[in-house]
């Protein structure tokens, strides 16, 4: 999410426009979110720390593909969603050594779908930007791909 926000955060009619709309979008879906001027960055802008039940809100009902156009919009919300499913099959009380073996090979996927790089030359019909940078990859996120597979046995 921190990337998804950092990107927005960028474009020349966020505080004017974008702001106000994903902060809209947030309470459509019922959670507390704002934007603001954090005193400790000098003025650049933070945002509500979401935490459990209205993280998995945002994973599964906000509209990304509103606020980033195109394909990478779309790719995007495809990478929320398919965090969701991995979290609740880690989440699961039990699971056979398939359905381990299956998150394995699902959340690595997930971990390179993530830094995918942009194909193509740019204004060209091939042209498919990628999604984020090896990294933007949170030790979180690398441990989640990596290695989460070896608690779940």
């Amino acid at each position: 999410m921190e990337c998804f926000f950092n990107d927005v955060i960028k474009k020349k009619e966020f505080e004017k426009k974008i702001k106000l709309e994903i902060e809209q979008a947030m309470q459509n879906i019922k959670v507390h979110f704002e934007f603001f001027k954090s005193r400790s960055t000098s003025g650049k802008w933070d945002w509500t720390s979401l935490m459990g039940p209205d993280k998995k809100k945002v994973l599964e009902h906000f509209p990304i593909s509103q606020f980033i156009s195109g394909t990478r919009g779309q790719e995007i919300e495809k990478l929320w969603k398919e965090f969701l499913r991995l979290y609740k099959v880690l989440r699961k009380p039990f699971l056979s050594n398939q359905e381990i073996d299956a998150f394995e090979i699902d959340a690595k996927q997930w971990i390179r779908t993530f830094y995918c790089a942009t194909e193509g030359h740019p204004n060209s019909i091939s042209h498919k930007p990628g999604l984020y940078r090896k990294q933007d990859v949170t030790p979180y996120m690398h441990v989640f791909a990596q290695h989460m597979h070896q608690f779940m046995r």
